[in-house]
């Protein structure tokens, strides 16, 4: 079952937008773009990889604590 295009991807403890993190806590550059080290408001910290130029950003890790909620139902984040 996909998720519908009206929601948003949250995290599964707080509820708090997953692509809208509280901090980031550091960013580095590797040979494949930027990998970003994020922490969410309940405190789970989530790795992303940042493409070279832009391409956007994809989760590689906390993925699984990820669910997809309606806009309206999740926390407003920063």
């Amino acid at each position: 079952m996909e998720a519908d295009p009206r929601d948003i991807a949250v995290c599964a403890d707080c509820g708090w937008p997953v692509e809208a993190p509280l901090q980031e806590a550091s960013r580095h550059a590797v040979a494949e773009g930027t990998v970003v080290y994020t922490r969410c408001a309940c405190g789970r910290v989530r790795v992303w990889l940042e493409a070279p130029g832009g391409g956007g950003a994809r989760l590689v890790v906390g993925a699984s604590s990820v669910m997809y909620a309606p806009k309206a139902e999740c926390h407003a984040g920063p």
